[in-house]
């Protein structure tokens, strides 16, 4: 699978654009850029996928879909941060489900829902290459804050738990904001994960 990242909007999110056999998927349009709009032009648009509802994760998915068409996808539960944050959550293709298979092309992306720092966050999981695009769950060096509307440090705390003991090996974390990093490096040097863990 092709995976390319470009950083958009104002607290420059990572927005990956995923590609297998002609159909691609683009996870947490939070803006546009002239590069993220060029890539869009040349592959067929099957998914926008939201790991959350935060506007700079979410702010440029209705009008990426108005232009490239795809299903547009996000936890049921994240209708009330869209709601907390005075706006009126876009019109869903479909609810993502904690488990569900999204088969792109010839690969296959899993759901698996890790509330904390909204109730509806998500991370997509491509488990065949060992990749997690985890939104704002985890950074390199940090993990994601639970102080915004629906927020719980006691639900990021048992998903981040969660996270580390469902997955083993090496795997490649996309994270929300920030550089990619590693399942690895980040057991071994996230100061926070220490009491977290």
């Amino acid at each position: 699978m092709r995976i390319e990242r470009f950083v958009v909007g104002p607290l420059f999110t990572n927005c990956y654009l995923v590609e297998s056999q002609g159909e691609a998927a683009l996870i947490d349009p939070g803006g546009l850029s002239v590069e993220l709009l060029e890539a869009l032009g040349k592959v067929k648009l099957k998914y926008i996928l939201l790991t959350h509802g935060h506007f700079d994760h979410a702010g440029a998915a209705v009008e990426v879909q108005s232009r490239f068409g795809g299903k547009l996808l996000y936890h049921e539960a994240e209708r009330e941060v869209f709601f907390a944050f005075g706006k009126a959550p876009p019109q869903a293709d479909g609810y993502l489900k904690d488990g569900q298979k999204l088969p792109l092309g010839h690969e296959v992306l899993t759901v698996v829902h890790y509330p904390g720092h909204s109730p509806g966050s998500v991370v997509f999981l491509w488990e065949r290459g060992k990749v997690v695009f985890c939104g704002d769950l985890l950074f390199a060096g940090s993990v994601g804050r639970w102080d915004l509307p629906g927020g719980s440090f006691t639900e990021l705390k048992e998903s981040i738990q969660r996270f580390f003991t469902s997955l083993s090996g090496e795997w490649r974390i996309y994270p929300g904001h920030g550089e990619p990093t590693s399942l690895q490096a980040e057991r071994e040097r996230n100061p926070l994960l220490r009491e977290l863990l």
